[in-house]
């Protein structure tokens, strides 16, 4: 269950009101934030709303705060990347897996559905993100359906998946006679596809 219910008593009061329809500067106590960010992002929720906090520990904390004001899935945390771009190391899969996610919940908004509130810290905030008109496309697998898992596996590569015998981190996919295992960067586990000759 989640506190939304009560969010109307802040559009209720004349200082809610104002400051969710003319905005402005509100100094609000650490234990009334997350209801005060709910409640203004409630105001419209078919917009997207964007939630800076000083770091990525706080910005984490203050998404998880949301959660229980606002649907838990329209709530996305976007971290730092974890590693400097002139280290020219890659980000750990988990940081790179919740970053595609609160993109991708700004880019797939549904018109009337509930738009996402994306919390960020002002250093993710500053990081590069990809253009979106480079976004790889996704495609959708379905019971019954023909898979040519080479055909598969390049989309797989092009996509920026990794190609390995066993999958053990997001962004790796293996394919073993007829099972085709894939671990999306967004998702908690690995993606089994059982094939039966190609369907």
């Amino acid at each position: 269950m989640f506190l939304r219910p009560l969010l109307s008593h802040f559009h209720d009061g004349a200082d809610g009101a104002v400051l969710a329809r003319d905005g402005g500067r509100a100094f609000v106590s650490s234990s009334l934030r997350a209801y005060v960010l709910a409640a203004l992002a409630d105001t419209d929720a078919s917009r997207p709303a964007l939630v800076v906090a000083g770091d990525d520990r706080q910005a984490r904390d203050l998404a998880a705060d949301l959660r229980a004001w606002l649907r838990p899935r329209a709530v996305r945390f976007y971290p730092t990347r974890g590693v400097a771009y002139e280290s020219h190391l890659r980000p750990p899969a988990h940081l790179v897996g919740l970053r595609v996610a609160a993109l991708d919940a700004v880019l797939e908004q549904s018109p009337g559905a509930e738009a996402p509130v994306v919390v960020v810290s002002a250093v993710a905030l500053s990081e590069k993100v990809p253009d979106p008109s480079l976004r790889p496309h996704g495609f959708t697998l379905r019971v019954g359906e023909l898979l040519d898992l080479e055909e598969c596996a390049n989309e797989l590569v092009t996509a920026g998946y990794e190609r390995v015998d066993q999958v053990d981190d997001r962004g790796q996919f293996a394919v073993r006679g007829g099972l085709l295992d894939v671990y999306p960067a967004t998702e908690e586990r690995a993606i089994r596809v059982d094939l039966f000759d190609d369907e």
